[in-house]
């Protein structure tokens, strides 16, 4: 009788958390609303990723901050009409600023590291040529990650983001849970039909 008493209790817990917000923004809100607060990613920005099936726009506001900081990139990512994911990148100086930040609104987070030789093997796939004997000294011996998740949304800082081979910068991705379950569904269907099964 008590495990299931938990049980409930642990159910309606879950039930009742609301998708992390970034500044006014809430994960799962509808396009609508996100146009509503911003007027960075007009709709026609959004392009549409039949792989995975979802509007992506890389916002052209190059004044946007978060936690005190610059960001150089926003990305928006929506399915079905609503905010899935939000990533911004920023530059790595700055990733201790943004980390503190964090910890000061939704706690410590969940730490986790990335050693230099999956580093490596993620730089030499996204430089996509030749790597000169200097980039790859620059590739750092690891890289640190937190996450933080509420059990309907999940905020996970890296150290550096895996787009930028040169290691400048940084990255933070507020992603709503049961979206990046359907996106990465979508992807696997995609590749699968690709493959005629």
């Amino acid at each position: 009788m008590k495990s299931a008493l938990f049980t409930i209790l642990i159910t309606i817990t879950a039930m009742a958390q609301e998708p992390f917000t970034m500044k006014h923004d809430q994960l799962g809100e509808s396009l609508a609303s996100y146009h509503q607060n911003n007027s960075d990613c007009p709709k026609a920005a959004f392009k549409a990723d039949k792989a995975s099936g979802v509007l992506v726009c890389v916002s052209n506001d190059k004044g946007f901050t978060y936690a005190g900081v610059r960001h150089r990139t926003k990305r928006i990512t929506v399915l079905d009409d609503q905010v899935a994911m939000i990533t911004l990148i920023f530059p790595h100086a700055e990733f201790n600023t943004v980390l503190n930040s964090l910890r000061e609104t939704v706690g410590n987070g969940i730490p986790s590291f990335t050693e230099r030789n999956v580093l490596l093997t993620l730089t030499k796939l996204m430089a996509e040529k030749e790597m000169t004997r200097r980039q790859l000294d620059a590739v750092p011996a690891r890289a640190s990650n937190f996450k933080w998740s509420n059990g309907v949304s999940t905020i996970l800082l890296s150290e550096y983001d895996a787009a930028d081979p040169s290691f400048q910068s940084s990255n933070l991705t507020f992603s709503l849970d049961s979206a990046v379950k359907e996106i990465r569904n979508n992807f696997d269907k995609h590749v699968e039909s690709l493959n005629g099964n």
